[in-house]
């Protein structure tokens, strides 16, 4: 999507969902090192709802919505971890490593196919395959 190229943000989520005859295009952007701005999600939703306006493909009942993952949104790829490393981060695994299914601690490093983070139990390499939830912890001083 261009005008969000032209924001200089990325496409984190796509929906296109339908509620009654409303069409719903549901889009989560953010930059890649995170903080876009509702002015940028504004300036994209219009993008978006232009090109959806010109190509008629959904009639003229349709709604965009377009908002940022926020701080607490999973962290699911090793582009996602690679952006919060150095931050504390809690993961739950699907299967134990050394006996856990979960670990907290700081992200100090991030493989292709795993994170190495520094937790209480020592630092630890978790298989990304392995990962079934990962948010950062938000700390408030």
């Amino acid at each position: 999507m261009p005008c969000i190229l032209k924001a200089g943000a990325e496409l984190i989520e796509f929906n296109l969902k339908r509620r009654g005859r409303t069409y719903i295009v549901e889009v989560l952007a953010d930059k890649e090192n995170g903080g876009i701005t509702i002015s940028e999600c504004s300036a994209i939703n219009k993008g978006i709802f232009y090109a959806c306006e010109q190509s008629g493909v959904m009639g003229e009942d349709f709604e965009v919505d377009v908002s940022s993952p926020g701080l607490d949104r999973p962290l699911k790829t090793p582009k996602d971890f690679k952006r919060v490393i150095g931050r504390n981060i809690r993961f739950h695994l699907g299967v134990p490593v050394n006996g856990r299914q979960e670990y907290s601690g700081t992200l100090r490093d991030v493989r292709e196919d795993q994170v190495i983070a520094d937790t209480a139990q020592g630092l630890m390499e978790l298989p990304i395959s392995q990962i079934q939830k990962a948010v950062q912890i938000i700390e408030i001083e």
